[in-house]
This record gives C-alpha cells, structure tokens and sequence, in this order.
C-alpha cells in the first residue's frame, strides 16, 4: 500500500485520513433495508400467467411478512401463518432507494417456487441488487423436460430480465451491465442455456446410454426426455447478452455437449453437493468443472440435491418432502449464512461490461479445489475476502 509514503511528513493527518476511509468503507458496507413487490407475467412461449417475486434495497423500515408459494399473502394469525406461509423481513411496495445497482434473475428447479432462494435474494438485495425469482410455469404438468423447460424456461428468464429493465421505477436505476442469474437444479440447466450453452436433446439420450449407473437422474427424467426429444425438435439459441455472470447450484448439465458448454465465456461459480443423487458430482459438476472455460468449483461436504433451497415452514416441510430433507447430520440454515455471502462477494467481482471475456487457463481442473461444509459459518473462507 503506498498510503504511508505518499504522507511522509504529515503524520498528523493520518488519523483523520484513516477515519475518514473507515466511515466511507462502513458507509459503503452497510446493507439496505429490502423491498418487495409481486409482478405478474405471461409466458410467450404458452401463454401462461406466472408470478414474479422481486427484492430490492430500499430505504423503508421492514416488517414481517407472509406469503404463500404463489406469492399471496396469509390473512391469518401470524402464530399460524409461520406454520404455513414463507415468512419475510421486507417492506412491501416500498421506494427503491437512490443509487444504481445491479440486477439478478433467480431460477428454481423443476417443481419449484419463486421462494425457494428467497433468503439468498434478499442477501443480495440488502447488498445492492434487484432481485427476481420468476415461478415458472408448469406447462401441461411436466417441468422436468419439454418444450416448456428446453426453450420455455431462458426465454422466461430473459423476459423477467426485460421486465425489471423496462420497469417504471427499476429501469433507469438498474446498470445495464451488472446483469446475473442463478440457478439450481434445472435452474441451472436454464442459466448455462442464458449463459451460452446451446442445449441439445439427445445429449441427454446419450448420456444415459453412457451412464447406466446414474439410474436417480435417468430414470426421473427418462421418460420426460423421450418424449421432449420428439416433441422439440431444433432448439434455438437462448443466449441473453445482457447476462455476465451466472451461479449454478446443484445444476443439470446433461443437456449439453462439451462442445456447447466451451462456448459459456461469462464467469461461472459451482455449488456441487457432495450427497447429491439427482445430479451427481461426477457426471454434472464435475463435467462443467472441465468443460466451461472458467469455473469457480465449491464442493459443500454432506451436503444433498436440495440443501440449497431455503428451509420450509413446519407444515409445508412436511408436504414437500425431499425438498425440505438433508442428508444426516448436515445444517442447511449455516451452508446458507456463508453461501449467500459469497455469491454477493462472487457477483461483486463478476459482473462486467461487455465484450471482457475469459481465458480457459484459468479454471480448476475439477471440482475438489475448495471444500464448503453446512455445519458452520466458519468453516469456509468466503472468496471475496
């Protein structure tokens, strides 16, 4: 650091410099207060209506709030709503404060809520982004594969990412070139195909065919895939160029080639879930680990396909089942509290202006370069520190 030569002599200063840094740097750090709003949209691809769930910093006061998982609020005694409704610190239809800030559009998996990462949305929203988390629609009951998920789902991504830009009140405050998306399970398939990934339908086929052993991912989504394969057809390209960084959890990379996967030049953080056994390590992150020209890998120790949806109230854990389980002995709630930090920290770092691309010598060559535990904030060192 060349503080202390540039001041030589002028040692009398340095205490009201040094005070001066820290005030703008807790001035700079501290969170905002977050807003929420419900927006309603329709698909172009089917014509069905879908909810979007957007966070946002704002300068209003928060208070507890109830919704459902179709983004209605509980009208009941609150003793009961935390029973049955996902509960939120946020300021309903609040201003957005002043400023500019970044933008990130949040994709669920297959059978998923606009509220499934509503924790990590409002961490990101209280650091300076707008965030939107699009239930997506379900087509004709199959989320899993077809036309609705193949083409349906990046195309409702960019819409979203159209939406927030286009808004009244959003769009002029939002920096056109600090656009992310994150993505769990098919989530992810959909932001690798934002992201540049041009899917294929027989590469699923294929990797069956390939893999007899990763029997939970082919034989929940065999059938589905079979007939998406005759129903789709040629799949355009879904690219979004608005889109610089993406983070992917848990994802499904099986619909890609490795050829396709090379052409992803935005930066790519990896969530892979040791006990995963719906996308297993070895033939999803591990292959987006090799094949994508840079990617930041994290292995979270113990953790399972769905650890990184957000916990469920009492009663709807029960109904959901898996969704809301974890392999014994691991604390989703503490794999959260660093998680969420980090890809702030990741975004932070990665968002940027067209046309900076990146290098393929940069990336790991698996995904054993870092370890993630869910039993404690402390057990990982966040990468923006």
């Amino acid at each position: 650091m060349k503080g202390p030569a540039v001041f030589k002599g002028h040692v009398g200063l340095m205490p009201v410099i040094l005070l001066l840094c820290l005030a703008s740097t807790a001035q700079a750090a501290a969170p905002w207060n977050i807003g929420y709003r419900k927006i309603d949209m329709q698909d172009a691809l089917s014509g069905d209506s879908f909810p979007v769930a957007v966070w946002y910093p704002t300068p209003a006061l928060p208070a507890p709030l109830f919704v459902t998982g179709s983004l209605t609020p509980c009208r009941l005694p609150a003793i009961l709503c935390r029973w049955i409704a996902f509960e939120m610190s946020v300021a309903p239809n609040a201003p957005l404060a002043a400023g500019t800030f970044g933008a990130i559009v949040v994709s669920h998996g297959s059978g998923g809520l606009a509220l499934n990462h509503r924790d990590l949305a409002m961490a990101l929203a209280s650091q300076g982004y707008v965030v939107a988390a699009p239930t997506h629609p379900r087509g004709k009951g199959n989320d899993i594969s077809g036309v609705g998920v193949w083409v349906g789902r990046p195309k409702q991504v960019s819409r979203v990412i159209d939406m927030v830009l286009e808004d009244g009140a959003f769009g002029p405050r939002i920096e056109r070139e600090r656009i992310g998306v994150v993505g769990h399970s098919n989530g992810g398939y959909t932001a690798l195909a934002v992201a540049g990934a041009k899917p294929s339908t027989s590469a699923v086929a294929a990797h069956c065919r390939e893999h007899p052993d990763d029997a939970n991912f082919c034989t929940f989504g065999g059938a589905a895939t079979r007939e998406a394969t005759r129903e789709v057809g040629h799949i355009p390209d879904l690219r979004d160029p608005r889109v610089r960084s993406i983070v992917l959890m848990a994802p499904n990379a099986a619909p890609f080639t490795d050829d396709a996967l090379a052409k992803v030049t935005i930066p790519v953080l990896l969530y892979a879930p040791e006990n995963d056994d719906l996308t297993r390590v070895p033939y999803h992150a591990e292959r987006l680990a090799r094949a994508l020209p840079q990617t930041e890998c994290v292995v979270v120790k113990g953790g399972g396909h769905f650890s990184f949806e957000a916990s469920f109230p009492t009663a709807l854990g029960i109904v959901a089942g898996p969704a809301a389980r974890d392999p014994d002995g691991f604390d989703r709630d503490s794999l959260h509290a660093v998680m969420n930090r980090e890809i702030a920290g990741y975004f932070n770092r990665t968002v940027r202006p067209a046309g900076a691309t990146l290098t393929k010598g940069a990336q790991p060559a698996s995904c054993r370069s870092r370890e993630l535990r869910g039993t404690s904030s402390h057990d990982a060192k966040s990468p923006d520190t």
